[in-house]
């Protein structure tokens, strides 16, 4: 069972950009909380000499820009997917959060789930 103060949030339509001063590439952010992401079809030679990268998160108009480190890695056969936890947390990252918590909260509450 995790233990999580901050659930991890379902996200669609967000894609990142990834760089870790060497290389980058590009991929879909899987689900978000306030001090995290899962992102999705990271190259697997990214990374491998650093332990922190700097990703743009965008989700239609919003665009999010952070300095992350990897918390956990699941390395597929071209791929990878990375848990990166944010250093430091944008007050507008926590807004938006906060509105997904708040829009998920109210859809529970009325039955919709």
């Amino acid at each position: 069972m995790e233990k999580r103060k901050y659930p991890r949030i379902a996200i669609h339509g967000m894609q990142y950009d990834i760089s870790d001063g060497i290389g980058c590439c590009s991929g879909v952010v899987h689900n978000v909380s306030q001090f995290g992401l899962c992102l999705t079809q990271i190259a697997r030679r990214l990374g491998t000499k650093t332990t922190t990268y700097t990703v743009v998160a965008s989700q239609g108009e919003k665009h999010f820009k952070f300095r992350v480190r990897p918390r956990w890695e699941k390395i597929g056969r071209v791929s990878k997917n990375v848990g990166v936890e944010i250093d430091e947390v944008p007050r507008q990252w926590t807004e938006y959060v906060v509105s997904l918590e708040r829009s998920l909260s109210a859809v529970s509450n009325q039955g919709g789930g």
